[in-house]
């Protein structure tokens, strides 16, 4: 479980690397969760980009990440809602990642 954090890990690619290895039976989770949201990391990001280096990753980033690595054999079960959007401002930012 990343909690109001992988946005602030200076290698969010490499965590979540870390993360699918560590994750051994299929069907278990990576979940990522934000309870402000993608929106205000984005506000912290254009307030201070030296301590918030980015954003949280939007379901295309998710899905070019995934591409990208299939060695970590996970898949996006759950979407994270878009920045602004009502499902954000009702449920924050949690994206789900399974094991294949």
């Amino acid at each position: 479980i990343f909690c109001s954090a992988l946005h602030d890990l200076p290698d969010m690619e490499g965590a979540i690397s870390k993360s699918s290895s560590l994750v051994r039976s299929e069907g278990g989770k990576v979940i990522v969760v934000h309870a402000q949201g993608a929106q205000h990391v984005l506000g912290q990001n254009q307030a201070n980009p030296v301590m918030v280096k980015r954003g949280l990753p939007t379901t295309k980033e998710w899905g070019e990440m995934l591409d990208d690595h299939p060695e970590w054999g996970l898949t996006l079960e759950y979407e994270p809602a878009d920045p602004r959007s009502d499902r954000e401002e009702k449920e924050g930012y949690l994206a789900v990642l399974s094991k294949n």
